[in-house]
């Protein structure tokens, strides 16, 4: 198989997955950006921020859409307002500040955000030969393969063929699904 067959396969295979996990309901995790502390018409100062740029699916160490699109997650947070009693470090101030700023840029109350994830070029198959993120392209018994390195020092004798990793984690993510349903329905 070659390199561009190979990649247009694994973004079927991504986009299956994340259709998969959206037609079993699983919330989607919101994707933004930091935007950068600035000035306004060049004097208003305005503070750091977020932008909201999509959705998609946490996978281990994937971040799949619906489009088949794959991003190396970055940090992970909930947008809430929770406040906690009492002394608190100032490691768990930041938390909840940034939690607060999720909330002021529009972020959806209670839902979980990626923020600042880094896009995979599944469309470039000389990037992919370079990649050293979560997914890479790999000759392997004469043939072009998609893996994934799913711990980030892992070794490339490590890494796992892309079918096998997402049957996994959606095996995972969908037990968790009915498991939580049936929670629901029988407290």
């Amino acid at each position: 198989m070659d390199a561009l067959t190979a990649l247009a396969e694994a973004r079927a295979a991504l986009a299956a997955a994340a259709g998969r996990l959206a037609a079993a309901g699983a919330a989607p995790e919101q994707l933004a950006v930091t935007v950068p502390a600035h000035r306004a018409l060049g004097f208003i100062p305005r503070r750091e921020t977020f932008r909201r740029t999509g959705e998609g699916f946490v996978l281990g160490a994937l971040l799949v859409t619906a489009s088949g699109d794959v991003f190396a997650p970055g940090r992970i947070a909930r947008a809430s307002r929770q406040v906690l009693p009492g002394h608190q470090s100032e490691s768990a101030r930041a938390r909840r500040d940034l939690r607060q700023r999720l909330l002021d840029a529009r972020l959806p109350e209670g839902t979980t955000v990626v923020i600042d994830s880094r896009p995979v070029p599944l469309d470039d198959a000389a990037a992919m030969a370079a990649e050293r993120g979560p997914l890479v392209l790999c000759e392997q018994a004469g043939a072009t393969t998609v893996l994934v390195r799913w711990v980030p020092t892992a070794a490339d004798d490590t890494l796992r063929p892309l079918d096998a990793y997402l049957a996994e984690r959606l095996d995972l993510a969908l037990g968790t699904l009915t498991a939580a349903r049936a929670e629901s329905e029988h407290p």
